[in-house]
């Protein structure tokens, strides 16, 4: 976004609120000194993640004395050197080496999702190199780093994945992770049935059994019946937790290592009975890496529970709000062979509502915001910049698409909405009832350009009439598309009705995942209005949200997506659009639906593209899945291409660069460890 039509846009606020500038509520504990900054004459590597033996080869210098920060100094532990990994990874940092101190707020309205706990805290087990379109949500052809997994390889038939663990790394309890941690998480849970029902998709990867096998200490494998050539880039979505959990601590409450009788005293006071060990075992474990499952409050033991991620949960104050504070046994250092992260504590603070948070931010009462702010409220942000101590950005967003609309296809529940929803002619209908114009003008300030659902423009699947198709607005071929369906109108001309005679209600569920979801939302129910389908809207929470999923309530939905690796990996296939035809893929058959011809089609396209053994047969599989897409409407995109706000303290180390850089705002959040407090 070019400075001047971002003045444009603070020239179009009438008035300006009155506000002061505040900062972190805690100053930097360590003075600043040239060794905080990185010498004119040192080496340096393009910023990322480099294994400590990798980046003194590379550049040629030697990190032999580790440091701390001073908030550790007197707590008993064991040297900062004895902490690390012997291969500990070497953040090469965006600005400048930073120093410590200091507490990092931000707001959440959500009591029981926080994308800023999932991206700021998080530990994966691969990275991806940061770049001007490469995030861990649009990974296809992106440079892997290593995290984690100190090193990884892919067999030649793309079947058998080699992971390495880093020696010495350590739990932030102080015991070291070793591959009984992975063959705890494969085998004591995975493949324990009252524990999962279903294994994660990737371990069921086109129906057949993975195999695994400790090699040594610190490497295993995982053995797929099928190629999985894309799976080390599926690695840079998965959380440690997704593949290795702290197996020293779970064991005292598994019934393999521990006598239930000894379990029950806890289970007890948690309430439950000795016969439901399974759910409780599943209130103390948090299986998965999602932004649900982030908030600490789900896991009665999260305050206890060990990590390996930057920052540890230590207390929450009042319901929803959280304290955190950094891990001493975190395993990246910066050039200098500081132990990461800058920033000592971490605090999110609950609020009511976005519309707080916008007024929070415009205050200087937050420090980092990129997630639940709106377009809209860009200009009066960028107005009130100086006043409020912070920095407001735009810039490329994380998502292709900000707000995207699909039809539920597997509402088991009502087999007339199933039929109906199975009808590419209803889903091309409702696509082009949806005026896109409107959305862009009043959602995203006239920014972006529609699209339907489709591949990036410039990527090689891309052709002008995917983007277009069922993307006009025209509401009466809409109505000729239902009409040739069946679906008269009542006696008032007011609403369709089904083929049994009943109104044609089909709800928009929806839970906020994205500033953009209640107007695109209450927008949805009116053009839905215009073809006599009654949409009633409701909010709902996310778990309430993936149950209703699950359970095959009629529906329809939305979010966001990442048209970058949507049609090469999951989300597309089904398991947001269609949950039974996906249970009836990843079970071989055996649960769920059947799909369509046309479904099952891409089930056998994505066979070739997970694979990735060979490139033109990659690249041709894409293509083909995105012609099904533009036919058969599975996904209903609406705007791409839209920047979104990025603000962030002034005094915040490490981060303005990203405008410059050109990069995802989504990006600074999840290399926050760099943060410092300038001052």
């Amino acid at each position: 976004m070019k400075k001047p039509l971002v003045l444009i846009l603070a020239g179009l606020i009438l008035t300006s609120l009155a506000v002061f500038a505040s900062g972190s509520d805690e100053p930097a504990t360590e003075p600043a000194s040239a060794a905080a900054e990185v010498s004119p004459t040192m080496p340096k590597l393009d910023p990322g993640q480099y294994n400590l033996a990798d980046y003194e080869a590379q550049t040629g210098r030697k990190i032999t004395t580790f440091q701390e920060s001073p908030m550790l100094a007197g707590s008993g532990l064991p040297p900062v050197q004895d902490r690390l990994p012997q291969n500990p990874l070497v953040m090469e940092t965006w600005e400048a080496n930073g120093r410590y101190g200091g507490t990092l707020t931000w707001m959440e309205h959500t009591p029981d999702f926080d994308e800023y706990l999932r991206r700021l805290n998080d530990a994966l087990l691969i990275e991806i190199k940061p770049g001007r379109s490469h995030h861990r949500w649009s990974y296809i052809g992106a440079e892997l780093q290593p995290s984690v997994l100190e090193s990884w390889e892919m067999s030649p038939d793309r079947r058998t994945f080699t992971m390495t663990i880093r020696k010495g790394l350590r739990w932030s309890d102080g015991v070291e992770v070793t591959s009984e941690d992975i063959r705890y998480t494969v085998e004591d849970i995975w493949l324990n049935k009252e524990l999962s029902p279903s294994q994660p998709r990737f371990f069921v990867f086109g129906g057949g059994v993975t195999d695994f096998e400790v090699v040594d200490k610190y490497t295993s494998h995982l053995t797929f019946a099928n190629p999985f050539g894309l799976f080390p880039w599926h690695c840079t979505r998965l959380s440690w937790h997704d593949m290795i959990r702290p197996s020293h601590y779970l064991k005292q409450f598994h019934t393999e290592y521990t006598d239930i009788d000894e379990i029950f005293p806890t289970m007890e006071k948690m309430g439950f009975k000795k016969d439901e060990w399974a759910r409780f075992y599943q209130t103390i474990d948090p299986m998965g890496g999602d932004a649900g499952t982030r908030i600490p409050t789900r896991y009665p033991t999260m305050f206890e529970f060990p990590t390996l991620d930057p920052w540890l949960n230590v207390a929450q104050p009042t319901p929803g709000e959280f304290l955190l504070e950094r891990n001493p046994y975190y395993f990246k250092v910066d050039s200098e062979g500081r132990q990461l992260p800058y920033i000592d504590k971490l605090h999110r603070v609950i609020v009511t509502n976005p519309e707080v948070t916008a007024a929070k931010v415009i205050a200087g009462e937050t420090d980092i915001q990129y997630n639940h702010i709106k377009m809209a409220d860009f200009p009066l942000f960028k107005a009130n910049e100086e006043k409020g101590g912070y920095k407001a950005l735009l810039l490329p967003a994380w998502q292709d698409l900000i707000l995207m609309y699909f039809p539920y296809l597997t509402p088991i529940k009502d087999p007339v909405i199933m039929e109906l929803m199975g009808d590419k002619r209803f889903r091309q209908a409702v696509s082009l009832a949806i005026d896109r114009n409107e959305i862009k003008k009043s959602l995203f300030l006239d920014f972006g350009r529609i699209a339907q659902f489709a591949p990036p423009k410039g990527s090689a699947a891309w052709e002008e009439y995917m983007e277009k198709a069922y993307a006009e607005h025209d509401v009466a071929e809409a109505n000729r598309l239902l009409d040739e369906i069946g679906l008269q109108w009542d006696d008032k001309q007011e609403y369709r009705l089904r083929p049994d005679g009943k109104r044609l209600t089909i709800p928009y569920l929806y839970y906020e995942v994205a500033s953009a979801s209640t107007p695109g939302a209450e927008l949805f129910a009116e053009f839905m209005k215009e073809i006599g389908i009654d949409c009633p809207v409701k909010l709902v929470d996310g778990s309430l949200y993936w149950t209703s999923n699950k359970s095959g309530e009629p529906h329809f939905g939305g979010g966001f997506s990442i048209a970058a690796q949507e049609m090469t990996f999951w989300t597309a296939m089904g398991r947001v659009t269609a949950f039974f035809w996906e249970t009836w893929y990843n079970t071989g058959g055996e649960k769920g639906e059947v799909p369509p011809p046309e479904f099952r089609e891409l089930y056998d396209l994505k066979k070739i593209i997970v694979a990735n053994t060979s490139e033109a047969e990659f690249q041709q599989a894409v293509k083909q899945a995105w012609e099904s897409q533009a036919e058969n409407v599975w996904i209903i995109g609406t705007v791409a291409d839209v920047p979104a706000p990025l603000v962030f303290n002034k005094n915040l180390g490490n981060i303005a660069i990203i405008e410059e850089l050109g990069w995802p705002n989504i990006i600074a959040g999840e290399f926050a460890e760099q943060w410092y407090w300038k001052q």
